[in-house]
């Protein structure tokens, strides 16, 4: 099966074969139902961490299955469709019988071998902040609380995070762990987290150089000269949300200035390369397609905040590109799965379908209907 089904993908991508699009809702159906094959085939509550093409399903992943939850709890709602709040407080439930004593979160999927790390325990607040939002219960609230004050207490004094850190090394894409303590310091009522994502935001707006670009933006030290668009739209995307969080102008300006250098690089069909380097130049011969739906998703909340007309068109550039690589038919390992890059072999992700990349492409094209559903008014 799993030849097949490499052979299929290879060869459309191969041949630049673009596939049939549909109306939104049936593009966000079809990803939120393959996430739930994706919980499924983990067998412990947790969503796996991906399909490949080459070894299959892939162990639960605790980040990512942290900042899916509040996806299934928003289409629980919209849909009125209470199975997937029940799949949402499966994940919370199954994250916290995981967690460290300190209050951390294990980094990578399960089984990697990782301690307590900073990334992956913010993401994880994410979710149990949603949880405790739907639910009240005590439980949640305890969990994301205690995983806070471990972030606080392992934070550098200028603001970044090396320590527990992916590599050892600062990141300014931690700038969505800080959103996330934003979040929880509104939600808990506890100033040192709010206090804790200013410092981190702060020191991440001065990573920045004039043409809006970040630095410290990859997974390591070499590829912070040329990171993927994964990590870039992460550092743009907290950073925007703790601005909006914590009522901070100068954060979402710095946004809006990387945005305006990222959005002259988008081609007429949504085509975004998957890394780019201080000069957004980029020698990459595949798109991220989870960055590519990150941005269409920062560009639709630029818009929702300034009213431009060209953050909201770019968006829907990408977003068109992203439906495209969707397959709505087929086996149910890939349909409604987006791939780590087009094509498929491509440098991110390589011939496999992550989790993340679906639930960002939900929020884009959740926030895009909401949108429209706005002008239609």
């Amino acid at each position: 099966m799993k030849l097949l089904q490499l052979g299929a993908c290879v060869t459309r991508d191969l041949l630049g074969l673009d596939r049939r699009t549909q109306a939104l809702d049936d593009h966000i159906e079809a990803a939120m139902t393959w996430l739930c094959v994706a919980q499924d085939r983990s067998g412990d509550g947790g969503v796996a961490l991906r399909y490949s093409l080459a070894k299959g399903w892939q162990p639960s992943y605790p980040e990512t299955t942290g900042y899916i939850i509040p996806n299934f709890l928003t289409y629980a709602s919209l849909t009125r469709r209470p199975e997937f709040t029940e799949r949402a407080l499966r994940m919370a439930d199954w994250e916290l019988s995981i967690q460290n004593p300190d209050g951390s979160f294990n980094g990578g999927p399960l089984g990697s071998g990782y301690e307590g790390f900073v990334f992956d325990t913010g993401q994880v607040i994410f979710g149990l902040v949603a949880a405790h939002k739907v639910t009240g219960a005590a439980k949640y609230l305890d969990g994301a609380v205690k995983a806070g004050r471990w972030l606080v207490a392992v934070q550098d004094k200028e603001g970044s995070w090396s320590r527990h850190a992916f590599n050892a090394i600062p990141h300014t894409y931690y700038t969505r762990v800080a959103w996330a303590l934003a979040e929880l310091g509104g939600h808990a009522g506890e100033r040192d987290f709010s206090a804790s994502a200013q410092r981190n935001a702060d020191w991440a707006v001065a990573q920045q150089q004039s043409n809006g670009w970040f630095g410290h933006t990859g997974f390591t030290l070499t590829s912070h000269a040329a990171p993927y668009t994964h990590t870039i739209a992460y550092t743009l995307e907290g950073l925007l949300e703790t601005g909006a969080l914590l009522d901070r102008r100068e954060y979402i300006d710095a946004v809006m200035r990387a945005a305006d250098s990222w959005i002259e690089t988008i081609r007429e069909d949504g085509y975004c390369s998957g890394t780019y380097d201080r000069d957004w130049k980029s020698g990459a011969r595949f798109a991220c397609l989870t960055g590519s739906a990150q941005f269409a998703l920062i560009l639709l909340r630029l818009y929702t905040l300034s009213g431009r007309e060209k953050y909201f068109e770019t968006a829907q550039t990408l977003i068109r590109f992203l439906c495209r690589r969707q397959a709505l038919s087929g086996a149910p390992e890939i349909r409604g799965a987006i791939a780590g890059s087009y094509p498929v072999w491509g440098g991110y992700q390589r011939f496999a379908y992550p989790n993340w990349a679906a639930k960002f492409f939900i929020d884009a094209l959740s926030l895009q209907n909401e949108i429209m559903s706005g002008k239609r008014k």
